[in-house]
């Protein structure tokens, strides 16, 4: 399935390019406020300047980054670059900020609420840059347009893996670490995958180059880790890489109701004996119910002790449906499910209002207690799902990712409402409200001390994000100054 969405994909760059000829942008008219893509018209203009890539205006370029994860919101770009290198990010970036032009860096397009999108200005397809420069025991060094799905394959062949991965590993590095980058089961207690990067690659808002880590520009490393493309576009990383074990256990329980699972997820993650764990929802049209995920390593010929891994839960270890994966088809056991839905459902033009906040360890039970009962099974069709994540607070200080309000905790929980319509195609109603329902639950979860993790649908505005940032607003703005005078950079969000 995952080489028939590839050639499909190719199949439509192709198609794209060839529908692009005669349409590829020579300059930028000032006065009408457009691209040009004639330079025999009589508008005056700006050329652009020389890339290696490709800068296209044609109606099927566009209308492919009109719409996102979501399909909530669409904003058409004027432009569409499909960089040939760094130095076309950085020239094109240089371009658009001396004419007020707002340029957005995509990657795969999974948040769901417009991030990544930008009406009449650039768009940058982040996947047109994706080599694996170097994979060795001191780490990974890659693209920002390289996939997971792609670091995972080349990291093995080393008997190396990335610590954590998102659950759906075709998104791009940059687009993950853009957000924070939480793990469902895939090493919670490892944290996020923005605290295993060692260096950056950036084009900031003024088309500069530069590196950046903890001691190299710590101001620019901190605010693009997690800081929603908002002082730089990430082209290149650098991320720690751990042994890769060949294969893992999984571990599934099933609970009647919607609390039961939750007790048994702090006794695993409090313990620190296996690798990951998480809790779904699903509907079943009257109910909820839980299942518990539960993954642990191991080579071959000395399987994981279940009796003392899974010991002093509510549920004996004979209850577990176990299953043991190759490595690298326990990280892709996601995008499996997601191709099938993809046939099943069309996923991919489904409408998707997410709901995903971050919780502290000492409200997570009272939250759920209040919100999972005025969920109405009902209204989730097949599809959707309820997540509950751990992740462990890692002490890194990553200012431009809110955590939840710091407790004595060392645990936080990334609680999810991935639904979806019940059918393909624009649906306003549903998607209306789903934001309303969004809201007051991000009011309870405020109240509660939660975090916005900002992939979802939610209305925010201006005082909203100040709110969010809090204490790290100043430095936050500072650093957008700083790195992005003119303001262009990733405009989707409606932060600055």
């Amino acid at each position: 399935m995952e080489q028939e969405t590839r050639a499909r994909g190719l199949a439509r760059r192709t198609l794209v390019k060839g529908a692009a000829l005669g349409v590829a942008a020579v300059g930028f008219s000032a006065t009408a406020g457009t691209w040009v893509a004639d330079a025999a018209t009589a508008t005056p203009f700006d050329r652009v300047p020389h890339l290696d890539g490709e800068l296209l205006l044609d109606a099927a370029s566009r209308a492919a980054d009109a719409v996102d994860q979501g399909r909530i919101v669409a904003r058409t770009p004027g432009a569409v670059l499909r960089p040939g290198s760094v130095d076309d990010i950085a020239r094109m970036v240089r371009f658009c900020a001396a004419r007020g032009i707002r340029v957005s860096a995509r990657g795969e397009g999974h948040t769901t609420y417009g991030q990544s999108l930008n009406e009449n200005g650039l768009v940058v397809e982040m996947r047109s840059l994706k080599r694996i420069h170097r994979i060795d025991p001191r780490g990974a060094d890659i693209d920002g347009g390289v996939l997971w799905t792609e670091l995972m394959t080349a990291a093995f062949a080393h008997g190396l893996t990335p610590p954590l991965f998102t659950g759906y590993t075709d998104l791009t590095v940059a687009g993950t670490l853009s957000v924070g980058g939480a793990s469902p089961g895939a090493g919670s207690t490892r944290g996020l995958q923005i605290d295993h990067v060692r260096e950056l690659e950036v084009v900031t808002g003024r088309g500069e180059v530069l590196v950046c880590s903890a001691d190299r520009h710590p101001d620019l490393f901190r605010a693009a880790l997690g800081g929603l493309g908002q002082c730089g576009i990430i082209v290149r990383a650098r991320l720690d890489l751990v042994p890769a074990q060949p294969l893992v256990r999984n571990y599934q329980f099933t609970y009647p109701g919607g609390l039961a699972p939750i007790g048994d997820l702090r006794t695993l993650t409090e313990r620190g004996e296996v690798l990951g764990a998480y809790v779904t929802w699903a509907s079943t049209g009257t109910s909820f119910v839980g299942q518990l995920l539960v993954s642990v390593p191991f080579v071959p010929g000395s399987p994981p002790d279940d009796g003392h891994l899974l010991r002093g839960l509510s549920q004996p270890p004979s209850a577990a449906a176990v299953t043991d994966l190759s490595h690298p088809d326990w990280v892709t056991q996601v995008n499996r499910q997601v191709d099938q839905m993809e046939a099943v459902l069309d996923y991919g033009h489904l409408v998707k209002p997410w709901f995903d906040v971050w919780l502290n360890d000492s409200e997570v039970d009272r939250f759920l207690e209040d919100v999972l009962p005025g969920l109405d099974p009902r209204d989730f069709a097949p599809g959707s799902l309820l997540l509950l994540i751990p992740a462990k607070r890692s002490g890194v200080d990553h200012p431009a990712f809110v955590e939840p309000r710091a407790d004595s905790a060392p645990w936080m929980y990334l609680f999810d409402i991935l639904d979806n319509s019940a059918a393909p195609g624009p649906d306003p109603a549903f998607a209306a409200e789903r934001l309303l329902r969004n809201a007051e639950l991000y009011r309870k979860a405020r109240a509660a001390g939660g975090s916005r993790y900002p992939i979802g649908a939610l209305e925010f505005t201006k005082a909203d994000w100040i709110a969010h940032y809090g204490d790290a607003w100043p430095a936050f703005r500072r650093a957008k100054a700083r790195f992005d005078p003119r303001g262009i950079l990733n405009p989707g969000p409606g932060i600055f």
